[in-house]
């Protein structure tokens, strides 16, 4: 049962509860009503890039690696399974589809034949490009229409929220 909102945990649901998606009400603690602002934008934030992504017939996981794979090109599957933070055959069936696509290549390991390191094609790094202008595009909507003063206290203010959270683990 979640304690602070006396809802049980669904049948199979793994990791920890999200907050109700119902508007949190004036009267709530202020912790509660500015973490469920924070969600509000983080969500309405990655609901923009996805829209976004769509537009590049593409979605976030295939972005996310290719930004993984265009800083770290011959990373090993298993590595990048590492670096995302998912399971190995989840990987398995995102590389069969961006290799299908033509976006990346697998190539066999130098020092070990039966290792295939990942690498991106052309049409691959094309698409990155493309992906960082679009990142470029959110940031700039999201934060780059913030006063530069605003920005310096968001940024303070969210490091302190990352220090907080780092100590807490």
């Amino acid at each position: 049962m979640c304690p602070h909102h006396g809802r049980h945990r669904p049948r199979g649901m793994h990791g920890p509860i999200s907050p109700p998606e119902a508007a949190i009400d004036e009267n709530a603690p202020l912790p509660y009503r500015v973490f469920h602002t924070m969600r509000s934008v983080m969500h309405a934030q990655k609901q923009l890039f996805v829209r976004k992504l769509g537009d590049k017939d593409t979605h976030p996981g295939q972005a996310i690696s290719l930004w993984m794979l265009s800083e770290n090109e011959g990373i090993s599957q298993g590595d990048l399974a590492e670096k995302l933070g998912v399971a190995r055959p989840t990987v398995t069936i995102m590389l069969k589809k961006m290799e299908k696509a033509g976006l990346i290549e697998r190539r066999a390991d130098e020092s070990d034949q039966r290792s295939k390191r990942i690498f991106l094609t052309q049409a691959g790094r094309s698409l990155h490009a493309n992906l960082k202008a679009v990142h470029a595009e959110v940031v700039e909507f999201t934060i780059g229409q913030m006063s530069e003063d605003d920005q310096r206290e968001l940024e303070r203010l969210l490091r302190i929220i990352e220090e907080n959270l780092t100590a807490a683990q």
